[in-house]
């Protein structure tokens, strides 16, 4: 089988930086003498290269560096002995104060570009790249996943987490959704760490279909979804009926 003798299932992981370094080598080793599959991974890499245009700029406020200037501030500190004294004032001079302040900064930044995320369905980068959250089920509650749709929507990926492992007669399959009609866009398993990434096989553009879902499945996929839904997102669709 073609997954038997090439390293398709290992290129989303490649692409993202995902994989420990015995598996980078593997892969690293088969790219050189395989054309398919570094044919493959340039689809995977315009991808990977493009989340960072996908993702909306987050301004911190306004008033936060004033905030964190008067909490620091109204710090009192206590009344050291005079050697432990000494010890504070070399571990924590004007430049670490300064450090820490931008580390707090850059946090609540990244907290709030977080919430901001969570809040969306779907981000579109500058280029058209699209970013699809999706939303998980009561089945598995901490499990998440993203999908990535390239501008023209001939590429597309979905990489999951904090998925539920499977036994051995079951997988996941990824559902396209397209006026009532559902095709599949892809089955597999997770680690043990419930993460996955896996691309995305569909007869049409992404773009062309409204939703998405990922229901349990047995092994191999179903012809139509029968089993529970794990996670599930919406494409806004705008040009199809």
């Amino acid at each position: 089988m073609l997954a038997d003798t090439h390293v398709l299932d290992s290129l989303p992981d490649y692409a993202l930086g995902c994989l420990d370094e015995a598996e980078v080598r593997t892969v690293s080793e088969h790219l050189a003498g395989c054309y398919l599959c570094r044919t493959e991974l340039d689809s995977f890499q315009t991808i990977a290269d493009g989340l960072a245009l996908a993702v909306p700029d987050a301004t911190p406020p306004a008033v936060l560096k004033q905030r964190l200037v008067d909490r620091v501030r109204g710090l009192k500190p206590a009344q050291p002995q005079p050697r432990r004294e000494g010890f504070l004032r070399r571990l924590l001079p004007l430049g670490g104060i300064i450090s820490l302040l931008l580390i707090l900064a850059l946090t609540l930044a990244t907290v709030l570009l977080w919430q901001r995320m969570n809040r969306l369905e779907v981000l579109t980068g500058p280029q058209g790249m699209r970013a699809i959250a999706l939303h998980s089920a009561d089945l598995a509650p901490q499990a998440s996943g993203f999908v990535i749709v390239g501008a023209d929507g001939r590429n597309g990926v979905l990489v999951v987490d904090q998925m539920p492992p499977l036994n051995p007669e079951h997988e996941y399959q990824l559902w396209l959704i397209h006026n009532g009609d559902n095709t599949s866009g892809a089955v597999f398993s997770v680690d043990e760490y419930g993460y996955r990434g896996v691309r995305i096989m569909a007869p049409e553009s992404l773009l062309d279909y409204s939703a998405l879902q990922v229901t349990i499945e047995p092994a191999g996929g179903s012809a139509a979804p029968t089993g529970e839904q794990v996670l599930d997102g919406s494409l806004f669709n705008k040009t199809g009926p």
